[in-house]
């Protein structure tokens, strides 16, 4: 049976569009440009799929101009946005027994992530991954988004101690970065080589810190209702699409391996899949850095063993080779052709 395709809730991006439209934007000409009906925000069970979320983001971006929208979203979202879920949530008993139930229905607040958490004896470690391909802009807005209402919501659970929270985040540092510092104590530390994702790193101290509102009932009651809707993750429209979406945004740099541990599912599981799909992750993974290596030896000042260095090549004769084998010409003769045309 065949799964319906992976969205994400109207009801947080009804949050943008409110702060948007009291700041002065014309939220009727953005959703007009995006062909998005009012509606699909109006309704509490309104969904978006990921290329809806892309065109409101293209709408947005064009409108205002403004590069800190998951910033700006994330510092919207509060526990209580998160409908059944974040009641139950607020009703926990201390901030490990939190990350244990959000991570058992983290697709209730979006299916495109999943979060996965471990309890290690030097502390908590959170992990949010993408679970479809989605474009480059949607991929960092919500890696933006989940990372800043995150710390917001944990802030809001454990007071000032949840100064020692740190966030690694899988992107680039945004133009906007400084906007972060008011977020402090907490950390955030970027990395546009590492795969796509936010790690939360949880000193042992705070996991097991009480919690005012603790219900162990509530909990009871609304897990109950909500164990009916759990779906576990996985990729939509092809594993291929997916994977080279995390291999494009690593330079090639990620293993199986890393994959398979990200989504809590053995490698031979995605190598099953691919081949399903008459597809092998050596190839793709090559595919994926020889694309990369033609737009760096195309950019101006490229130097061949600059490129080596950058993919990775233990030296500039590796790479030659690799490359021949892969485009036929040698890098330097390929530079030279598209000069010439």
């Amino acid at each position: 049976m065949t799964l319906p395709p992976k969205r994400m809730p109207g009801r947080y991006f009804a949050l943008l569009l409110g702060a948007l439209a009291v700041q002065g934007t014309d939220t009727s000409r953005l959703l007009q440009l995006a062909r998005i009906e009012t509606a699909r925000f109006e309704r509490a069970d309104g969904m978006l799929l990921p290329g809806e979320v892309d065109a409101l983001l293209t709408s947005a971006y064009r409108l205002t101009g403004r590069t800190d929208l998951g910033f700006e979203l994330g510092l919207l979202i509060k526990l209580n946005s998160h409908d059944q879920l974040g009641y139950g949530l607020l009703s926990c008993r201390n901030f490990d027994h939190v990350l244990r139930l959000a991570s058992r229905h983290y697709h209730l607040i979006i299916e495109l992530f999943s979060m996965r958490y471990r309890r290690l004896p030097e502390g908590g470690e959170v992990v949010f991954a993408p679970v479809v391909a989605m474009s480059l802009r949607t991929m960092q807005f919500l890696l933006e988004v989940i990372a800043v209402s995150v710390q917001r919501q944990v802030l809001m659970l454990l007071g000032p101690e949840a100064a020692a929270v740190d966030f690694r985040m899988g992107m680039p540092a945004p133009a906007h970065q400084p906007r972060y510092l008011d977020l402090l104590p907490a950390r955030f530390h970027f990395d546009e080589r590492a795969m796509p994702s936010v790690t939360m790193t949880v000193p042992p101290s705070l996991l097991d810190l009480p919690l005012p509102m603790a219900s162990p009932q509530v909990v009871e009651q609304i897990e109950a209702q909500l164990e009916s809707q759990k779906r576990r993750p996985a990729p939509d429209g092809g594993w291929g699409d997916y994977v080279t979406m995390l291999l494009r945004e690593t330079l090639g740099r990620v293993t199986l391996e890393d994959i398979a541990r990200r989504m809590n599912i053995s490698a031979r599981t995605i190598d099953r899949n691919l081949k399903k799909e008459h597809l092998q992750f050596r190839e793709l993974s090559q595919q994926v850095r020889f694309e990369r290596a033609s737009e760096l030896l195309l950019q101006p000042g490229a130097t061949v063993s600059g490129v080596a260095e950058q993919l990775g090549f233990s030296d500039a004769a590796n790479f030659t080779r690799a490359f021949r084998r892969h485009a036929g010409v040698a890098p330097s003769d390929f530079r030279l052709r598209a000069e010439q045309k």
